[in-house]
């Protein structure tokens, strides 16, 4: 395999990022590596109710209109190239994490699906029969021995906690597309954004459903179920129930 300059960067850049969330792994005397449930419910309430009536005025209904204009396979090629984008990242917490297995089978799949695949959009990887996997820095952290910290509701992202928020926080600031510009602006970064969006609330319109039904209290709902999300990507679980990886936002 013959990785480009862009390649050999973006897989860089991901190897970088994962120095900047380890390195807040080694910082044990931060405070809020040790807190344990939801100190700051009160606030994450409110900003919960925000998300919500954001939800129901503008995600829900683009999400909606993108899931019955797009078509089943065109939504399943925005996500396989979303997720090719991925690849440098799950290879280094592969990596990172003692398993590497997982992190040749990433690297397979991202030359394959990239060329044979047109960039990602065909997942000729998996007809070969190497199966995808999720990883990401917040598990990393987590295998590291960082704990979850405090449970937090962001505006329009939604659900995390401040593991999770670290290790996204150095996947974002070392991700090539943060920096590719067209015509002077983050065109790149901002369109992969929007797809990302459209494409995780299409995912979760049927789930969230059920919860909203079901549920007396929402909130606590959304909560049990990002964390029990959360338990299995850093468990390694099957990809089912709940989708390794995954992120709620604006539950």
């Amino acid at each position: 395999m013959v990785l480009c300059g862009d390649d050999v960067s973006r897989w860089g850049k991901a190897m970088v990022g994962a120095g900047l969330a380890l390195s807040i792994s080694a910082c044990s005397h931060m405070p809020w590596r040790h807190a344990k449930g939801d100190p700051l419910e009160p606030v994450n309430r409110v900003v919960f109710a925000f998300n919500k009536v954001a939800d129901k005025a503008v995600l829900k209904p683009i999400a909606k209109t993108y899931q019955t204009i797009m078509p089943k396979p065109a939504r399943k090629g925005v996500r396989n190239f979303l997720d090719n984008l991925q690849a440098p990242i799950v290879f280094v917490s592969d990596v990172l994490q003692g398993k590497p297995k997982r992190a040749v089978k990433t690297v397979a799949r991202f030359a394959i699906n990239t060329t044979v695949g047109i960039g990602g959009v065909l997942d000729v990887a998996k007809a070969a029969g190497i199966e995808k996997h999720a990883e990401d820095l917040g598990q990393t952290l987590a295998v590291r021995g960082m704990g979850p910290g405090p449970y937090l509701v962001l505006p329009i992202y939604g659900a995390t906690n401040a593991r999770d928020l670290a290790g996204l926080g150095a996947e974002l600031a070392t991700s090539p597309l943060s920096f590719t510009r067209f015509q002077g602006k983050q065109t790149f970064g901002r369109v992969r954004l929007a797809l990302n969006t459209m494409d995780r609330r299409v995912e979760t319109l049927q789930e969230m459903k059920i919860i909203r039904n079901k549920s007396k209290d929402e909130y606590a709902s959304v909560r049990s179920y990002y964390a029990q999300m959360r338990k299995n990507a850093i468990a390694d679980a099957p990809i089912g129930s709940v989708e390794e990886g995954e992120s709620l936002s604006l539950k």
